[in-house]
């Protein structure tokens, strides 16, 4: 069994952050956000921040179950009749020139790529698309930044001081979007309005979002046909109940064990530790101090102890082969891999999501919501006077899924890169790499919740997020700016992170995490939080 398939690229809407399989801390959903809180202007201007962009639900296709601003909407199969929702080509003949990311192998040029070529004709202006691998992307925009060689439109790296950048370097987009201003770009419209908090600075809004948000994040799966073969209920009150039924369940004699890795964020969800930083009526607060963290600490190290997860959980992590090859019961993913485990299931596989019980019994836990967007793009400020036509091709890129639209950004040309099943679309062998050129990272759409064929799998992960998402924990202090954040946030997480790591493997104390978290506090932590708890009064947040 394949645990990707050729239908990931339509169904996923890419590749996303992954979960940190083998360490004990989970990766950031949300891209190139730093759950630091680093990566948004936040604070206001003189005249406070201006509007957040007004949402407008799409206007296409009846969903099978319809969502919300939180819930992505559910289609059982790709509507047989496309919404078109560009009506008329965005392009003015001239090309537009981008600088992105891409996760994928670097794709061929047009004519070669007739994904691309087809979206050329589809635009009426030639895209003149740099795609840069994404480890070597925050290195090329940096000498891109310096030279002043950035194009039209382009993926925002992470740099110092982000706000001054990015009011020397993008166009503010305020007039445009603010508001309902933003409802002459449909498309964009249908982003979720706290999305564009990813592009805020100083108060004005100077980015284009890519959608994430409660699909992105980071929950328990469990293998409930294996449970049943077992005649085990997945059912438990707490964390003792858990580890019972995981000790219950593990087998590494048979190859199969109770989890993947040692399941912490599921631990600190049952704890109500924070989801990083949580304003607390008065100031931030950090789960690094959280009074909640020796407890998870001391759980996670008897997890581990007790051999409850792969013996390479640290060491080699291969998470979703392992879950989905049937050697563990459980496995800590994201919502949106919920359709690559359908890519290419063995007969009778099936999945759901744990919920999250109070550690304790005592009430409910909480999921940590992932980031709304995935970073942000800018338009170059030297392009003024394209900048219609250069949010009119954002509108484009932003289709939403049911559109045809959404079929020549995401699948390329029908025929050359995709062709059907019923109304599946399906791509062809050369389709899903000709259609990676990483504009996504431009404007992209919410994810919608689509496993074509597998109907009831679909309704029960929209139960899942329906009962899980209403009392998930946010991130407060997302896309806030502060300078101490930016300049140690990233040494104060490698300690943090490698003395976690250690505690969990036994080669450290718990007792030794409150003093280094008493010290991160008395050194940083706590300007940390008072620059961010001033920038989120700025940003109106409370």
């Amino acid at each position: 069994m394949s645990p990707v398939s050729r239908r990931t690229v339509l169904s996923t809407g890419g590749t996303l952050a992954a979960l940190a399989a083998g360490g004990p801390l989970l990766a950031s959903c949300g891209g190139n956000s730093a759950p630091g809180g680093t990566t948004g202007g936040g604070g206001a201007g003189s005249d406070g921040p201006v509007a957040a962009p007004t949402f407008r639900a799409p206007e296409g296709p009846e969903p099978d179950i319809a969502g919300d601003a939180d819930i992505p909407d559910t289609f059982f199969s790709y509507p047989a009749d496309p919404t078109v929702s560009v009506p008329e080509a965005p392009g003015d003949g001239q090309p537009v020139r981008i600088l992105t990311q891409t996760f994928s192998p670097v794709t061929a040029q047009p004519p070669q790529n007739t994904a691309w070529a087809n979206l050329n004709d589809k635009l009426g202006s030639a895209l003149e698309i740099q795609q840069v691998p994404s480890g070597e992307y925050a290195t090329v925009f940096a000498t891109s930044l310096a030279g002043g060689q950035l194009p039209d439109m382009f993926f925002l790296a992470e740099q110092p001081d982000m706000p001054r950048m990015v009011e020397a370097t993008c166009l503010d987009l305020s007039d445009h979007l603010a508001g309902d201003a933003i409802l002459a770009y449909p498309n964009l419209a249908a982003i979720p309005s706290d999305c564009w908090e990813a592009g805020r600075y100083n108060g004005r809004l100077y980015g284009l979002p890519s959608p994430r948000g409660a699909m992105s994040s980071g929950v328990l799966y469990r293998r409930d046909d294996l449970l049943a073969a077992q005649g085990v209920a997945p059912e438990w009150d707490d964390f003792e109940g858990f580890f019972s039924l995981a000790q219950q369940l593990n087998d590494p004699r048979g190859g199969r064990w109770a989890t993947t890795i040692v399941p912490g964020q599921y631990i600190k969800n049952m704890l109500g530790i924070p989801n990083f930083w949580q304003y607390d009526g008065t100031t931030m607060q950090s789960w690094w101090t959280a009074p909640q963290m020796e407890e998870a600490l001391e759980a996670q190290r008897r997890w581990a102890e007790a051999g409850l997860m792969n013996p390479d959980a640290f060491a080699s992590p291969n998470t979703k082969v392992w879950f989905s090859t049937g050697a563990a019961y459980f496995n800590p993913d994201s919502f949106s891999a919920w359709s690559q485990y359908f890519a290419d299931p063995p007969e009778g596989f099936d999945i759901d999501v744990c919920q999250i019980p109070a550690f304790d019994g005592n009430g409910t836990g909480h999921l940590w919501m992932s980031f709304p967007s995935y970073g942000r793009a800018g338009i170059n400020r030297n392009a003024a006077d394209r900048v219609e036509t250069l949010l009119k091709v954002a509108n484009y890129f932003a289709a939403p899924f049911g559109t045809q639209e959404y079929l020549d950004v995401k699948m390329g040309q029908e025929g050359a890169d995709y062709t059907f099943e019923g109304t599946d679309p399906i791509a062809t062998s050369t389709g899903a790499a000709n259609s990676a050129l990483g504009i996504r990272y431009i404007a992209d759409c919410r994810i919608a919740n689509y496993l074509p064929g597998h109907e009831d799998s679909a309704r029960k992960l929209d139960a899942s997020i329906r009962e899980l998402v209403p009392d998930a924990f946010r991130n407060d202090a997302v896309y806030l700016y502060s300078e101490t954040v930016e300049s140690d946030f990233a040494s104060s997480a490698q300690m943090f992170n490698a003395l976690e790591a250690d505690i969990v493997q036994g080669r450290k104390q718990v007792s030794e995490w409150r003093p280094a978290a008493d010290q991160w506090w008395a050194d940083s932590g706590q300007q940390m939080a008072e620059e961010l708890t001033e920038a989120y009064h700025a940003a109106g947040r409370g």
